[in-house]
């Protein structure tokens, strides 16, 4: 009896893998989108086994075809957008963000409108002085790990003059970091 249950583990070990290998081929969104069916219908395949098949078929499908991806997925910036959107609500109930000379919440960055980054989405603050705050989620690619972005910039008559951009992984330290630029480009 341990022999089967070891013997359908392994087995089980070798077909995820060779799943892995056809995802990561493939061409064809037909296939990925029967592939993506499949792995959510399969009785054997525990959470962390679909958990990572149907990422690496999204990550796939968001290349091959993006319109699918989206559909089956949601949007590439889903997190991104999620993630900002708390941080701005935290911050919005902490400050008076009405002397914003931008608009306020989420937007979607230049770089991901012309195809240069996957996704870019930020929360930026504007002063009447032309000093800017920008916090963005970047992913430079499909395959490439999200970043957050900190940068203060100063827009004065004289042009911009950028502060060093600061880049961060860790969800909270950004925010927090934000949290003590925006509090200190506000002057409370």
């Amino acid at each position: 009896m341990v022999d089967n249950k070891k013997t359908s583990a392994e087995a089980l070990n070798r077909h995820v893998a060779m799943a892995m290998q056809r995802i990561a081929a493939s061409q064809d969104a037909k296939s990925l989108r029967n592939l993506y069916e499949n792995i959510q219908r399969h009785p054997d395949l525990d959470d962390i086994r679909k958990e990572e098949l149907t990422e690496a078929v999204m990550q796939r499908m968001r290349v091959v075809s993006p319109a699918l991806a989206t559909r089956l997925g949601g949007a590439k910036d889903s997190l991104g957008r999620e993630y900002l959107q708390s941080v701005f609500d935290r911050v919005s109930d902490r400050f008076d963000l009405s002397g914003n000379k931008v608009g306020q919440g989420v937007k979607t960055g230049g770089f991901m409108i012309n195809g240069t980054r996957h996704v870019d989405v930020y929360l930026s603050y504007k002063t009447s002085d032309r000093r800017n705050l920008g916090f963005a989620w970047i992913q430079e690619t499909v395959e490439s790990e999200p970043f957050l972005e900190l940068k203060l910039r100063d827009l004065g008559d004289s042009g911009a003059a950028e502060a060093p951009r600061e880049t961060l992984t860790d969800k909270e330290l950004a925010a927090a970091r934000f949290e003590e630029e925006l509090e200190r480009l506000l002057g409370q």
